[in-house]
């Protein structure tokens, strides 16, 4: 009787605890986003460049080409014929100055190469493309 009176005297399970289903489904969601990123790029063996954000308006020159063939460099509208010579003039001080160059999006891709090859002409070694950020609607 003594058997009888301890089985039964057992709490029945009514449920099953999904706490630790859920703490582990977490842990994988999040090993899955770490993991993910790696596989899109090639296994290839390069060394990329340490990024710096030159903010200064002292350390940057910005280039402005609009639809029209008008060129300025920062806010001096400048003839063609004379751009060169006034960004090299602009990169006497300091060659390792950052070259932001901004064309209207409906430019030809030829719009953009040449100014490139002018910019290095003109002896820009840091060349980058200006972009506008997306709106975030939220």
């Amino acid at each position: 009787m003594k058997i009888n009176k301890l089985l039964s005297e057992e709490p029945v399970i009514a449920g099953v605890n999904i706490v630790p289903v859920i703490d582990l489904c977490l842990v994988l969601l999040i090993i899955l986003m770490v993991t993910s990123p790696l596989l899109e790029t090639a296994d290839l063996p390069v060394k990329l460049p340490q990024a710096s954000t030159i903010e200064s308006k002292d350390r940057n020159i910005s280039i402005t080409a609009s639809p029209d063939g008008r060129l300025a460099i920062n806010m001096d509208v400048v003839a063609p014929e004379e751009f060169v010579a006034k960004l090299s003039a602009a990169l006497a001080k300091d060659r390792d100055m950052l070259v932001i160059l901004r064309v209207d999006k409906g430019a030809t891709y030829a719009t953009l190469t040449d100014l490139i090859a002018q910019c290095k002409k003109a002896g820009a070694s840091n060349i980058s493309i200006g972009t506008e950020q997306k709106k975030i609607n939220g």
